[in-house]
C-alpha cells in the first residue's frame, strides 16, 4: 500500500483505483474542520432572550439549584417572588426572544410564588443574589446598562439601595 497526495491509499492488485479509504480521510478533516469552525453555542445574543424567558432554569428550578447564576428578588432580604436569570438583560420589560423586534413587549416577570408573583420584573425588585463566581452581578436603574446600579460582587447576596424598586436592566461586569 502507499499513501498519495489527494489523501487515497491505493492498493497494489488493483492500479490506480481507490479502494474505500477516501472516505474516512475526508470524514475525518471535514469533522476537524467542522469543530475549528463551528461557533459556540449561544454566540449569538439573539437567543439569550430566549434563554432568560423560556428556560426551565429561570423559572422550574430553585435559585439552588438553577445553572442560572443571578437570582432577582421582589422583596427585600431575598423574600417573595424571584426569577434566575442567566444573561445580561438590556431592559427587564422587554426581553426579546430572538433579540428582533416584535409585536408588544416581553417582560420578563417574577415566578416562584410569594409575594410579587407573575409581576414584571422592572421597578419591582429588592434583593439580588449572585451565584457566579468570577463576574459582579450589575442592577442598572436605566435600560441599556447605564444610570446608577447596585454592585453584587461573585458569591455573594445584595439587598437593593440605589435601584430598589427602581431597576431596568442587569448585566455581568468583571473589574
Amino acid at each position: 500500500m502507499q499513501v498519495r497526495r489527494n489523501f487515497c491509499v491505493r492498493d497494489r492488485t488493483r492500479e490506480g483505483e481507490c479502494m474505500g479509504r477516501r472516505i474516512p480521510v475526508i470524514a475525518t478533516m471535514t469533522m476537524t474542520l467542522g469543530c475549528i469552525i463551528a461557533p459556540p453555542a449561544y454566540a449569538d445574543s439573539g437567543n439569550t432572550g430566549y434563554e432568560n424567558q423560556m428556560s426551565p432554569e429561570a423559572c422550574e428550578k430553585s435559585q439552588a439549584t438553577s445553572l442560572f447564576k443571578y437570582a432577582i428578588y421582589y422583596n427585600s432580604n431575598y423574600g417573595g417572588a424571584y426569577r434566575n436569570v442567566g444573561y445580561s438583560v438590556w431592559n427587564f420589560a422587554d426581553e426579546r426572544i430572538g433579540g428582533a423586534p416584535q409585536g408588544g413587549t416581553q417582560p420578563l416577570r417574577f415566578c416562584h410564588g410569594g409575594n410579587g408573583n407573575g409581576e414584571g420584573i422592572k421597578n419591582n425588585a429588592a434583593s439580588v443574589k449572585n451565584k457566579h463566581s468570577i463576574y459582579y452581578a450589575v442592577t442598572y436603574f436605566n435600560s441599556g446598562y447605564k444610570g446608577s446600579a447596585d454592585w453584587s460582587g461573585p458569591r455573594s447576596q445584595t439587598n437593593l439601595s440605589v435601584t430598589k424598586n427602581e431597576n431596568a436592566s442587569f448585566a455581568w461586569q468583571s473589574l
